[in-house]
């Protein structure tokens, strides 16, 4: 085999297996943007992670610290999907939306002693990706709080919601939930 054919083989495998990457997430990096030394992705034109770092070859994602405790806010579900994201992020690659962006409500854990959070909750995007959050109370009624975190005295937000319709379907879910759960609670 000649060294042409041989450099030619290299690129094919290493398209095909690039490209298997990008097949695999049902989630798409479909925006990248960089702060300082963070990233900012948008996943799948509907949901937005925010402050990611780059390090080693592998992500951190954000988390938050309490006083005396760390919180993980985002989970990573699959290997794949993390090779995924490391590929993307380092060669500020993106990709077209394939599908929709499905959900589901993995957990939710009601609290009864806390006069603002009533529960935490996560919520996992396309098998891909857990988030999680917080159901509260205030004089307005119940809300979801995503994750975000102070920086220099300014709550920043880590995630957020780019599709309305998908934020709406997916409060409301996480809403009924509590709602049918702690009555539930509430009948024993």
């Amino acid at each position: 085999m000649t060294l042409t054919k041989i450099s030619l083989l290299v690129l094919i495998v290493s398209l095909i297996l690039c490209s298997s990457l990008s097949l695999y997430a049902a989630l798409k990096v479909t925006e990248i943007s960089q702060d300082n030394k963070s990233f900012n992705i948008v996943l799948n034109d509907d949901i937005k992670v925010s402050n990611i770092l780059l390090k080693n070859n592998d992500i951190e994602l954000p988390i938050y610290k309490g006083k005396n405790k760390v919180y993980k806010q985002f989970g990573i579900l699959k290997r794949e999907f993390r090779q995924y994201l490391v590929n993307a992020l380092s060669q500020n690659k993106t990709s077209s939306k394939s599908e929709n962006t499905v959900f589901k409500a993995n957990k939710l854990s009601i609290l009864k002693k806390h006069p603002k959070i009533k529960a935490f909750a996560s919520v996992v995007f396309s098998d891909d990706i857990e988030i999680e959050c917080r159901i509260m109370q205030s004089k307005r009624g119940l809300w979801i709080a995503w994750p975000s975190n102070k920086r220099s005295g300014i709550w920043v937000k880590d995630f957020e919601f780019i599709n309305k319709d998908l934020r709406e379907t997916v409060e409301k879910k996480l809403l009924n939930d509590y709602i049918s759960k702690s009555d539930k609670a509430e009948s024993k």
